[in-house]
């Protein structure tokens, strides 16, 4: 192609693409090179602490980790002297992107009197529901800049929690870096959301859909009926004809030859009848007709899934009047795997620490929010985190649902630190614990070989006031510090 013969404008374009090009494809050969965190102070939340150690990541994975890991040849060296890598935070219960801030324009109202009242938005959560098997992924507006937000402030890891009680929705696991919805989902039905109450109809859907579940899941384990096999009719086999003995014949004389058969006269013809309509055949009834099978309640599909194993549930109960509650339902609790949920501390209704026999009767681990508590009408501070990790419980902590609250993370984390708790309880409670409850701690909330590079590099140790978060890497790849 001849350069000269093109117009000067559309010459320069080329060359600019072509420079471009060159540009994306130097980039893309230094994303491949491994890159090697060293000298790090290593957080593993799988073990101990490893001190001045190194950390291999190579195609967003982990490739090598400890204190003698060794640095491949042409990688990207970054040296973390005097700095602490542990893994990216996972937001286990978050509603970023569900709502969002009032609008300037002015809300439809109502009259009602001469009082001017705003009338309800659609949409939003609360009260009784019953749509186990409504995702909440699907009504959400993935460009936000609450997901970005969330992953510059460290959580690499969210899960959407639709709101309400008894049976809200699906609740979805996402990738905060996505641009597009389909970027965004990493798993549209990551968990089934249920959310205890005190009220009657919170308390009878509870009941009667697990009820209806377990039928449903008593059927599937049941053997299909085999269905009746049609007779076919025996066709009549041809009977073999018998040879009849031919006479012997003599020697000398002529065999006898047959008589000529006289024809019969002819018959009279009958006159033929007039024709009358045929009666259409009546189809032969089946012996035993099947009813026809009920549709299937999806709500009620998705809690047998649950029982049956095949999902996983976030249960809130809040308080220790909820947790009173539940049992008043349920004298036992269905066999599903979950994890509780605490999103606030009522000290009126009692907090969770004050029913721990009935906390550690659930089996499975508590996220409770990073903060102390008071006893009612009173300042004096109380320790519900404390209190469930002494009782053999484990616990994992809520992030909240936009940056401003993660970053607050660490300083509460510190006073938990300071009133008791151990520093690697807390650390494991907004990693490995979050992630062992959304089903994915095979890939991230840990530094371990083969997992997902999510990382935060912290100036200093995070838990203590000085620290500062430096970096955050998801899956090998830098956030950058704006958006």
């Amino acid at each position: 192609m001849n350069m000269q013969h093109l117009p000067r404008s559309l010459s320069f374009a080329a060359c600019t693409a072509a420079l471009l090009a060159l540009a994306s494809a130097r980039a893309a050969a230094q994303d491949a090179r491994p890159i090697a965190f060293t000298n790090a102070r290593l957080l593993t939340m799988a073990g101990e602490p490893i001190e001045g150690g190194t950390l291999v990541v190579r195609n967003g994975k982990i490739e090598a980790i400890g204190k003698d890991a060794v640095v491949p040849a042409g990688a990207r060296v970054i040296d973390c002297t005097d700095m602490t890598i542990m893994p990216g935070l996972v937001s286990a219960v978050s509603s970023a992107g569900l709502t969002q801030p009032p609008s300037r324009r002015t809300q439809p109202t109502q009259q009602r009197g001469r009082r001017s009242m705003p009338m309800p938005m659609p949409g939003g959560g609360g009260g009784a529901q019953d749509k186990a098997a409504t995702r909440v992924v699907d009504g959400i507006y993935a460009k936000q800049p609450v997901f970005g937000d969330l992953l510059r402030a460290g959580v690499t890891t969210l899960a959407l929690t639709p709101p309400g009680s008894a049976f809200p929705g699906l609740g979805a696991i996402l990738n905060p870096d996505g641009k597009s919805l389909d970027e965004l989902t990493e798993q549209a039905e990551g968990f089934v959301q249920i959310g205890m109450s005190i009220d009657a109809q919170t308390k009878k859907l509870l009941k009667g859909n697990f009820d209806a579940a377990a039928k449903v899941l008593e059927a599937r384990k049941k053997p299909p009926e085999p269905k009746p096999e049609e007779k076919k009719p025996e066709e009549a086999k041809p009977e073999a004809k018998k040879e009849e003995p031919k006479p012997e014949e003599k020697k000398g004389e002529t065999p006898p030859q047959p008589q000529p058969t006289p024809t019969p006269d002819p018959k009279p013809e009958p006159k033929p009848e007039p024709k009358q309509d045929p009666k259409p055949a009546q189809p032969q009834q089946p012996a035993a007709q099947r009813r026809p099978e009920p549709p299937k309640n999806p709500n009620i599909e998705v809690l047998a899934d649950l029982l049956e194993g095949k999902r996983r549930a976030m249960l809130e109960i809040s308080s220790a009047a909820e947790m009173l509650h539940w049992q008043q339902v349920f004298e036992t609790t269905p066999k599903f795997q979950r994890t509780l949920v605490v999103q606030s501390y009522n000290t009126q209704q009692g907090t969770i620490d004050e029913v721990l026999e009935q906390a550690k009767s659930f089996e499975c681990a508590v996220l409770l929010p990073p903060t102390l508590s008071t006893t009612p009408r009173s300042r004096m501070l109380t320790h519900p985190a404390k209190a469930l990790h002494d009782a053999g419980i484990e616990i994992g902590f809520l992030l909240g649902s936009n940056d401003a609250t993660v970053k607050q993370t660490f300083f509460r984390l510190m006073e938990l630190v300071r009133t008791g708790l151990p520093s690697d309880v807390a650390l494991r409670g907004v990693t490995l614990v979050p992630a062992k409850a959304l089903g994915v701690q095979e890939r991230t909330g840990s530094l371990e070989v083969g997992k997902d590079a999510d990382l935060l590099v912290f100036h200093g140790d995070p838990l203590t006031p000085s620290s500062e978060l430096h970096a955050v890497w998801r899956r090998g790849q830098k956030v950058p510090e704006k958006p």
